[in-house]
């Protein structure tokens, strides 16, 4: 832990304004000042590592909000991370967060995990331990590396090529999305790289504080990404959070993009703009990992804005409440962040007229959490990611 880093808190509260845990609990210790006094306390001996404590620092969505307004820039998840790694190393990490942490390290658990979810029946007894089982998620599907080859080359004049970093969302539950992006790509001139012996990008390990296994993760990615150096441009990924472990937390030979960086900011395609937004409405949630880890904010908004009739959500910037293992061990908070969120989007659809009404975003944790509320609060808005958006419109015939 490192104490000037603590020290630069000066408690002014900036951070309640935008933290989707205080926001619902009203908590001193659901907020980052109120977890840097518990840290502080802790550090300077004046308490231990309890279950209370334990508790204050595991409600933590790790979204990066209180970072992104702070006028102080305390970097707290690196201090969130930091304490959560002491806590492991203590022994203070639960039987059931070792064994999903340990499933999801390697590709054969994460498929096994992602198809028991899916049979085992929301009534069953299993829905209190495991909050996720019971949460509208889409059916796997047959994994990536089965449907899609290694290498898709572009369908047009090339311009250049890329390595596609799936992510465990992407490769076994939103298998669709991942096929649209490539072929997408393809018809824009890009050739598109997959490597499927890559793992987990580590983000859940990395917050959870278990930086060992992140590490021997993050080390074998790098591996196979150097692979590719001097055949690929970019790496590419459509997944917020690996997004954030890869530029933020890794050393890698090639530039990382978001996939609306590498269409706005360095292919610079236009789709037009469509007088009737093409009666599609659409608003977008800003997935945190991508606007507030990777400040990606313009590039999606434009997209959409020439696809459709977009219009900036309000409260489209606040978190959904997922946060990966965030949603099964602190289900009950996750899934009021969520409510909390659903209303927001409802409220914003209220002046959609008989439009198509959708509700985008880039990031398939947040696509999860995103279903799971609107459908619980019974608002009949679909969520899509938006390549999946840009995918219909290509195929769909405009005069």
């Amino acid at each position: 832990m490192k104490n000037e880093s603590l020290s630069l808190c000066v408690k002014c509260g900036t951070c309640r304004t935008m933290c989707p845990v205080f926001r619902v609990t009203g908590e001193e210790g659901g907020v980052a000042r109120g977890k840097i006094s518990i840290l502080q306390a802790l550090y300077n001996g004046d308490t231990r590592f309890s279950e209370e404590t334990l508790d204050f620092l595991n409600r933590c969505v790790t979204c990066g909000s209180c970072e992104f307004v702070c006028p102080r820039d305390v970097p707290f998840l690196e201090i969130i991370e930091d304490a959560r790694e002491k806590a492991v190393d203590d022994g203070q990490i639960s039987l059931a967060k070792k064994i999903a942490l340990k499933l999801i390290s390697g590709n054969k658990g994460i498929k096994g995990t992602t198809k028991l979810a899916h049979l085992i029946p929301g009534e069953s007894g299993l829905n209190f331990k495991i909050p996720l089982i019971n949460r509208h998620i889409p059916k796997p599907g047959k994994p990536l590396d089965s449907i899609l080859p290694d290498y898709s080359p572009s369908t047009g004049r090339k311009v250049f090529d890329v390595v596609y970093f799936p992510g465990c969302a992407m490769r076994y539950l939103y298998t669709d999305t991942a096929k649209h992006l490539v072929t997408v790509l393809n018809r824009l001139g890009v050739g598109v790289y997959l490597d499927f012996g890559q793992k987990c990008c580590g983000f859940p390990h990395l917050t959870a504080g278990d930086r060992k296994t992140f590490n021997t993760l993050s080390t074998h990615n790098s591996d196979r990404f150097s692979a590719f150096k001097g055949k690929a441009d970019y790496i590419v990924t459509a997944c917020a959070t690996c997004g954030s472990a890869l530029k933020n937390n890794y050393n890698l030979p090639m530039k990382v993009l978001d996939i609306n960086e590498l269409l706005v900011d360095v292919l610079d395609v236009h789709f037009g703009e469509r007088t009737d937004g093409n009666g599609l409405a659409t608003r977008f949630h800003h997935p945190c990992h991508l606007l507030k880890h990777q400040q990606v904010k313009t590039q999606p908004e434009r997209i959409l804005s020439e696809l459709s009739d977009y219009e900036e959500m309000a409260g489209s910037d606040f978190c959904c409440g997922f946060g990966g293992s965030f949603s099964v061990f602190e289900g009950k908070l996750s899934r009021q962040i969520g409510d909390k969120k659903a209303k927001m989007v409802k409220q914003s659809f209220a002046e959609a007229g008989i439009k198509k009404e959708v509700l985008v975003t880039s990031c398939p944790g947040c696509m999860l959490q995103l279903t799971d509320s609107l459908k619980r609060n019974e608002i009949h808005v679909p969520v899509k990611h938006i390549i999946d958006i840009i995918f219909e419109q290509m195929e769909e015939p405009h005069d």
